[in-house]
């Protein structure tokens, strides 16, 4: 999409409009800011035909620096292993190309540099997205996630479709022909598979811009532009034909190049189980994660647990580690009369050692919420939180301590009552089989939370900590698949954990579970039915 021809004439532009502006460029790299301030600006100011009126023998014109007449000027740095060089640079403008390289906490340093700025204070990011906990992924969620979508213009369609991962792009990616141009577009409807135009209305098309946080729009603008959007892609057949080599892998393209490259999505090896979409439809209750307002509701369930996740930990061979840091997660659930579970409050306790207050934080939610039992996984993490509810008058048997285990051969949940190895009743919970099933039942809607809570990067709230769950297919040594449910280390998933547990362990104690064919409206058909009569295999032997 020539990101880097567009900010070099943005800047070029700026600079000789207003006086006096200071524009302040950032890459990760000496050599990126390097091409970029030699071979995209330089072009600009050197081949302009109005050149000499912004630029002469009095101006700066080297790789580092460009003045010009008007006293407005174009800085250029490089920040990789830290952002020491921009310290004492005042500017109007931060540029900061190839942001997906960028360490994140550099960001603050940098923007310093536009403290003394008073009427602009102007920030712009640009980047190829990678990996889904790089910066851009982080600043992309943050911003108002804008997405070119178009509208089917077919009779008995309408269909709008969005260009994104999770929506329409691979859908929207039609077939090689010889007829591909302006007017027969390689991009098709994900609907009706009819060549649709991505242009804006003003030039034929039915393409528009729409924010999925339109909060953000006026704030902290952001937007997705894959190569299938852009005109010298979809109407030249020769590029449309490799754009579709690279989604087949041809010429050894990797799914992570492709998606990356040409879609501008962010990806990994292991995907994630739920979407924003997804927490944001099952985000649906009327009320904030506000006790004084959830706490009106209580009457409305059956059943009423309050589900801990226990923090702690942070150390890796024997060093600190944030990205393993867990804070104690709290959840409300309740059990509906008509089996879905709500997730009626969810707390994080940022004291995880402090075991005293946090026993009495339980009491209290258990008190105001009305909870019959306290859930919580049994890995020794809260041996004294137990002891000091036991002493407090709890009884043990309203406590339901949850042991994660690995693949199990047995069911999801298997009771484990005390021996004379073990004195003390517990459940042991298959980890991956249940952090499936949660967040199955999080995209069927059978789980339901308050009020969508994520702020932004500096307050993410409690439901993104699903986004945290990765799910990971690898060859074991043995050559069979090996399946696991991993924790992103960008983020925390304490309240995902205590969400699965308190979940799953209202099902089992009411003895009843969802039905998730009935809830996606999934049907057997008659022709199956009647081809399944009477055709039961043959024990081989």
């Amino acid at each position: 999409m020539s990101k880097s021809t567009s900010l070099a004439a943005q800047g070029v532009l700026f600079a000789n409009c207003i006086p006096y502006f200071s524009t302040l460029y950032i890459t990760p790299l000496f050599e990126m800011v390097r091409r970029f301030s030699q071979n995209y600006v330089a072009p600009f100011i050197e081949s302009s035909p109005v050149g000499r009126l912004f630029s002469g023998e009095t101006t700066i014109n080297n790789v580092l620096q460009r003045s010009f007449k008007n006293k407005s000027q174009m800085l250029f740095s490089f920040a990789y292993t830290d952002a020491e060089r921009v310290r004492g640079v005042s500017a109007d403008k931060n540029c900061i190309d190839e942001i997906q390289y960028m360490d994140i906490s550099f960001l603050p340093i940098i923007h310093e540099t536009l403290s003394a700025s008073r009427d602009w204070g102007i920030i712009q990011y640009a980047g190829t997205p990678k990996t889904l906990d790089n910066t851009i992924e982080k600043l992309w969620n943050d911003s108002s996630m804008a997405e070119w979508v178009i509208r089917c213009p077919h009779p008995g369609c309408g269909h709008w479709n969005i260009p994104a991962l999770e929506y329409d792009l691979i859908k929207m990616i039609g077939p090689v022909h010889s007829g591909i141009c302006e007017t027969v577009p390689g991009v098709i409807c994900a609907k009706c598979a009819k060549a649709i135009n991505p242009r804006p209305a003003a030039q034929g098309g039915t393409g528009r811009w729409v924010h999925r946080n339109a909060s953000k729009r006026w704030s902290f603008v952001g937007y997705h532009v894959p190569q299938l959007i852009m005109p010298m892609h979809y109407s030249d057949p020769e590029k449309w034909q490799k754009l579709v080599d690279k989604m087949n892998g041809k010429g050894n393209v990797p799914i992570n190049v492709f998606y990356n490259e040409v879609c501008g999505e962010s990806w990994d090896s292991g995907s994630k189980l739920v979407t924003v979409t997804d927490i944001k439809q099952a985000a649906c209750l009327p009320w904030p994660c506000l006790v004084d307002e959830a706490k009106k509701h209580i009457d409305s369930y059956i059943y009423r647990f309050v589900s801990v996740d226990w923090g702690g930990g942070g150390v890796s061979r024997g060093k600190s580690s944030m990205s393993l840091q867990s804070y104690t997660a709290i959840a409300v659930c309740g059990l509906t009369p008509d089996g879905r579970v709500d997730i009626i409050y969810g707390f994080r306790s940022m004291t995880p050692h402090e075991h005293v207050r946090e026993a009495r934080l339980i009491l209290g939610i258990m008190q105001t919420f009305h909870c019959s039992h306290v859930v919580h996984d049994y890995t020794g993490a809260g041996t004294v939180r137990e002891t000091l509810l036991v002493q407090s008058g709890l009884d043990p048997a309203n406590i339901l301590a949850v042991a994660y285990v690995g693949p199990a051969k047995s069911g999801l949940i298997n009771f484990k009552p005390a021996n004379e190895f073990h004195p003390r009743n517990h459940y042991t919970m298959d980890r991956n089989r249940a952090l499936n099933y949660c967040c199955q039942f999080i995209k069927s809607h059978v789980i339901r939370f308050f009020q969508y809570d994520h702020r932004g990067s500096e307050d993410t709230g409690l439901l993104h900590d699903f986004l945290n769950l990765i799910e990971d297919k690898a060859e074991s040594g043995s050559g069979r698949d090996h399946y696991r449910i991993l924790r992103d280390p960008a983020g925390p998933d304490d309240f995902a954990q205590a969400v699965t547990m308190g979940t799953m362990m209202l099902f089992q104690m009411h003895g009843r579970w969802p039905d998730l064919s009935a809830y996606e409206s999934m049907n057997i058909s008659d022709e199956v039915r009647s081809a399944m009569k009477g055709r039961a295999l043959e024990d081989p032997e």
